[in-house]
């Protein structure tokens, strides 16, 4: 029996009143265990409420008190709407509750059954009863379900989901067939119904309009006279009534039809042709992002999908559009200038401040200044696309995780607002009963549970609406005084004189720059929408320039990126409305000349500084593969997937080299990133080069087309690529048995292959090359044939190769091809790299190679081909290698660092040699790294600027003051080189020693 000490203990409020709302009840609450009857009034929401609707059920059929009262105490004390369906339903009401705790999902598939199965309805009125029925019971398990806390946020929006499209597929093909009855004959054609919003994002909820688009195939004319047009304008209204139409059994769902081509104006249904032509015509911003959710869910479902697919370039742009967020603030200072005062107190979950809406706006946006090129962000739910945001480095985790959890919260607290009666309202209640009650039934208790809910609330508002503000109102910062007053007066020469000040080593040229920064190009006055955006922007960049440390160079890019651009204002947009993207533009700038130029070519990988910073620092080949994989698949056309290599690869390259700059990783890093960077694209190539030459020459399936393999050389097959690295190539294959090939030669085949697969590399498209690829160091080389067959490669190396082309073996690798192959051909590599020692006139001839080249490029003080430099290191090690590798397995490896360390280890090359080698290579490569990415300078001789030699000292970590950093740098690399070439000569010696 329950008593008041019990329901105080217990948590419920007013103990009083309950066990008085109780007292009509006794009897029946008395044959349950009072601990349940207690602990399901302390989980309802309201308590009173729960016994007031228990005694209506009863009313309408009395049963013994279930087992799980508890959970029906909380259903009835949440919803006085489930509570009214629920007594509706008689002497069911059992059953359904039953239902409601035992059945955890219902799939489409059986909705439909239930919905269609059986007698045809005669008419609308019988169509209408049939859906509500089902859509009232449904209402019940799903909201039951969420009220007692057997669903989650997502399960519910998904069952609303499939529960609304299950009705819509049902209303239109059920009035379909009656129509088609009346008629006397078949409707003509296909008839699709598309979801939109909510519905196709799968993101329902209780009180939620559904948005429909209608569309049939074609138009044409029906047997009764009617065309096309009218007759599926007919199924589309009876269908919308069948579903939202207000009858004795209520609704299922009230029905929007204002996404529709023309909106209000627009016919209910509009055919294929009609529909695309509107939106290629007339299409606006707020429709792209209208139809990033949408989605088949009734009638023809492959019609819908094709009209899906025709509208992709309309809603999906190709280049980068970020005026697009111009057009959104827009729609959202509509939507708030329309919100009364309890929406800008954030009283409203979805439209305030803070709220769903602008969780969803800042997710479109990202959507529609992204997915033209990054098909894996077309992704309908929210939830799902901030995950793949994240994983595609367009967002932190961090954030996205904190936008989710809101949006969950949200979401949550907006059902827990609906579901008391069913009504479409996102407002919290202003009543204290009524928002204790809210707090109750989304989980808290106790007598601060109000206080509790609201600063959850609040910490969720604030963290979406500083996230929505960084994306939308992020440039609109403090203003910079002195950046404005010298932008003014850009045109005064006295201007110079303060940019000096300032620090700019050349007043004159960044005053020039300047009027450039302010006014744009000459060749492309701006806009007045362009002009505005210069004004904004330009002071942001003058002062992040002189904050950069190399303000001219910063300065004078930035004012190179103007130009460049022209009247494309979307490039500028990004840098208004992204601090971080502009900030780590003039880092670039001020930091790097050869990615500067390199960006500076390529102005299109803007956007891709949005992600760069997010993206992992390092990246694993099969990341890459999947990414690369994933676009390529979405990609229309051959010329598409072209393209889209060379976009991934350049903006992989600017990632590697911003993460480099800003020091995230050391040089071997980079190497490794480069390297996996190239294989992953030589991969991609060769799988396009094989679809294109089986599609081009009809290869019979039989034919081993697939048994190549790509040998990778050099720096490719070392894992050692920098930033200016060719790849260097050699192509073997397997013919397999002359049968299948048919009438094909099979050479001949795997030679296109070859050459479509360096076309595919190292053409030149509208984004440029990928990769220049060098193919000499093929057997012959120039003169020979571009690809060779295994026993034809075993056989040259066997009796005609020359040493040196010994000596390009030990770092060739297999890089690309099917593993059994690849096996084969890195044994036939091996065997010809290390199966004998070498001779001492082989050794000398490699010498007098090794002295031509010192000779002839660049002369003695080149750091990589000068004496003392990197090639020395290299040659070093690859004498050894080649004199002791047959006999010591730990030599057989393509890595000069691996392959030094195992000299040491084996005590084949004394330990002052070995660290000579060692030390010298890292600072040499370093170096040479440093130069090339600083100052986009090839290798050769270190310069005598003091300003350019003090810079590099300090990025390879020299400390001190300016003049003693400089000197330690000369003489560290006049230390290392002349260790370096005593070393390589102590080799040569070596291994010539027994010429007479």
């Amino acid at each position: 029996m329950l008593d008041e000490a019990a329901l105080s203990a217990c948590g419920v409020p007013e103990p009083a009143a309950v066990l008085a709302a109780a007292a009509p009840l006794a009897s029946w609450l008395d044959a349950a265990p009072p601990e349940t009857v207690a602990a399901g009034l302390a989980g309802s929401a309201d308590p009173i409420a729960a016994l007031t609707n228990l005694q209506r059920v009863l009313d309408a059929h009395t049963v013994p008190a279930p087992r799980e009262i508890d959970r029906l105490l909380r259903l009835l004390g949440g919803s006085p709407s489930l509570a009214t369906a629920l007594a509706g339903e008689g002497a069911a009401w059992p059953a359904l509750f039953e239902v409601t705790l035992a059945l955890g999902e219902r799939p489409l598939a059986e909705h439909t059954t239930m919905l269609t199965a059986g007698e045809e309805p005669e008419d609308r009125a019988a169509l209408q009863r049939r859906l509500r029925l089902h859509c009232r019971r449904e209402m019940v398990r799903i909201g039951g379900r969420d009220l007692i806390g057997l669903a989650s946020v997502d399960d519910t929006v998904r069952e609303l989901s499939v529960l609304a499209e299950a009705l819509a597929d049902a209303a239109v093909t059920l009035t379909r067939r009656r129509l088609e009855r009346e008629w006397g004959a078949p409707l003509d054609g296909p008839f699709a119904v598309l979801g939109m919003g909510k519905l196709g994002g799968g993101e329902l909820n209780y009180s939620s309009d559904i948005d429909l688009v209608f569309v049939y195939a074609n138009d044409g004319e029906h047997p009764s006279g009617r065309t096309n047009r009218e007759t599926f304008v007919r199924l589309a209204e009876e269908a919308t009534r069948a579903i939202s139409e207000a009858t004795g059994d209520g609704a299922c769902f009230r029905v929007d039809l204002r996404l529709r081509p023309g909106g209000r104006e627009g016919p209910v249904a509009a055919s294929l042709g009609a529909t695309v032509s509107y939106y290629e015509s007339w299409g606006q911003t707020w429709e792209r992002a209208a139809w990033l959710k949408a989605r088949p869910v009734g009638g023809d479902r492959a019609l819908g999908e094709a009209l899906i697919a025709e509208l992709e370039p309309f809603v999906y742009r190709r280049y980068l559009d970020f005026a697009t967020l111009e057009d959104l603030k827009e729609m959202k200072r509509k939507v708030d200038a329309s919100l009364g005062e309890a929406e800008r107190q954030g009283r409203d979950v979805k439209l305030g401040r803070g709220g769903i809406r602008e969780i969803e706006f800042w997710v479109q946006a990202h959507q529609l200044i992204h997915a033209g090129k990054d098909a894996r962000l077309r992704v309908r739910p929210t939830l799902a696309a901030l995950e793949v945001l994240t994983q595609a480095g367009y967002v932190l985790a961090s954030q996205a995780t904190e936008l989710a959890a809101a949006y969950r919260f949200l979401r949550d607290v907006e059902h827990k607002i609906q579901i008391v009666w069913q009504r479409q309202t996102q407002r919290l209640p202003v009543d204290a009963g009524e928002r204790q009650a809210l707090a109750r039934r989304l989980g808290y208790r106790g007598p601060d549970a109000v206080r509790e809910f609201e600063a959850v609330l609040a910490a969720h508002t604030t963290a979406v609406h500083a996230s929505f503000e960084r994306l939308f109102y992020g440039a609109e910062e403090a203003p910079r005084p002195v950046a404005e007053r010298l932008l003014e007066q850009a045109h005064d020469p006295s201007t110079a004189t303060e940019l000096g000040r300032l620090g700019f080593a050349d007043p004159e040229t960044a005053r020039a720059n300047l009027v450039l920064l302010r006014e744009g190009p000459p060749h492309a006055p701006a806009s007045p929408r362009r002009r505005k955006t210069l004004t904004q922007l330009a002071p942001a960049l003058l002062g992040e320039a002189v904050e950069s440390g190399a303000p001219d160079r910063a300065l004078a890019h930035m004012a190179t990126f103007i130009n460049t651009v022209g009247a494309r204002s979307s490039y500028l947009h990004l840098l208004v409305e992204s601090p971080g993207v502009r900030r780590l533009l003039l880092r670039l700038f001020a930091t790097s000349e050869f990615l500067s130029r390199y960006f500076l070519r390529h102005p299109e990988l803007l956007d891709s500084l949005v992600r760069v910073d997010l993206v992992r620092v390092v990246r694993t080949p099969d990341e890459l593969m999947a990414e690369l994989a994933g676009r390529l698949a979405g990609a229309p056309d051959f010329e598409a997937r072209l393209d889209g290599i060379r976009r991934f690869r350049h903006e992989e390259f600017l990632r590697i080299g911003i993460h480099d700059i800003e020091g995230e990783i050391e040089g071997v890093e980079v190497e490794r990133q480069l390297t996996a960077l190239a294989k992953v694209c030589l991969r991609a190539a060769v799988g396009l080069a094989r679809d294109e030459v089986t599609r081009r020459h009809a290869i019979p399936p039989s034919a081993p087309l697939g048994q190549l393999a790509v040998v990778g050389m050099g720096k490719l097959g070392a894992d050692e690529l920098n930033y200016h690295s060719d790849l260097d190539l050699i192509f073997v294959y397997d013919a397999g048995e002359p049968a299948s090939w048919g009438e094909h030669d099979a050479h001949a085949m795997f030679t296109r292959l070859a050459q479509r697969t360096i076309s595919a590399l190292a053409t030149s498209t509208t984004e440029g090359i990928a990769y220049q690829i060098d193919t000499r160091l093929r057997p012959s080389g120039n003169q020979g044939s571009l690809v060779t067959s295994l026993a034809g490669f075993e056989a040259y190396h066997r009796s005609t190769a020359a040493v040196w082309e010994r000596q390009a073996l030990v770092k060739a690798r297999v890089v690309v091809g099917p593993e059994a192959l690849a096996a084969r051909v890195q044994a036939a590599i091996d065997s010809a790299a290390y199966g004998r020692g070498l001779s001492a006139e082989e050794a000398e001839e490699v010498g007098r190679i090794r002295e031509r080249m010192a000779q002839e490029r660049g002369g003695d003080a080149d750091i990589k081909t000068g004496t003392g430099g990197v090639v020395d290191v290299e040659f070093a090690v690859q004498l050894m290698q080649l004199a002791h590798g047959h006999r010591e397995p730990r030599l057989r490896t393509p890595r000069t660092r691996v392959a030094l360390e195992a000299l040491g280890t084996t005590g084949l090359l004394p330990a002052a040699d070995v660290a000579a080698l060692a030390s010298g290579y890292a600072f040499l490569r370093a170096l040479e790294s440093r130069l090339r990415i600083e100052r986009d300078q090839a290798p050769g001789t270190l310069e005598d600027d003091r300003v350019a030699l003090l810079a590099l000292a300090r990025r390879l970590r020299f400390e001190g003051p300016d003049d003693v950093v400089v000197a330690r740098l000369q003489a560290e690399h006049a230390a290392h080189r002349h260790a370096v070439r005593t070393a390589y000569l102590h080799v040569l010696e070596r291994l010539t020693a027994s010429r007479p």
